[in-house]
């Protein structure tokens, strides 16, 4: 049954980058419009980017939950890995309408209180990872030959 999970896994995950690649792509140009996109199509983009917004944000708590609790779930329900492949059939059949509900219905409640805390801890992650790559990209021959009191080859 592993193999079967691996397969629609892989499945969802590519109809998943393909649904984002198509919807990030503007629409065509409208003749009426001045050569740009019409409203009609502008509105249907940005509805089809908020469904795949929620289709990744599903997708990476249901690999979350994988990576962490799954190992003790599995040991104490039975045919887990059925239950797993129909619920991974089930997003791969019903797309953006079947992550939206378990998004504004699950998700959304547990994180909402948390938002201000966890907005604070992602920039503090952020401004450490910028500060690293400011060190790393710090020429180091300078500083080693200043470290050492002799003038730096040429």
């Amino acid at each position: 049954m592993g193999l079967i999970v691996l397969a629609l896994r892989s499945y969802l995950v590519f109809q998943n980058i393909y649904q984002t690649f198509k919807t990030l792509k503007l629409p065509p140009p409208s003749a009426r419009n001045h050569g740009q996109p019409s409203v009609r199509a502008m509105s249907q983009r940005k509805r089809d980017m908020k469904g795949c917004m929620t289709i990744w944000i599903v997708w990476c708590c249901l690999a979350t939950y994988e990576t962490w609790v799954e190992g003790l779930v599995s040991i104490f329900i039975p045919f887990y890995e059925e239950i797993k492949s129909l619920i991974l059939v089930f997003f791969i059949v019903s797309r953006a309408r079947g992550a939206e509900p378990i998004y504004l219905h699950i998700i959304r409640p547990l994180l909402k209180p948390y938002v201000p805390a966890l907005d604070a801890i992602l920039e503090l992650v952020h401004n450490l990872g910028d500060f690293a790559l400011l060190v790393a990209s710090v020429p180091l021959a300078p500083i080693i030959s200043w470290w050492h009191g002799s003038a730096p080859e040429q």
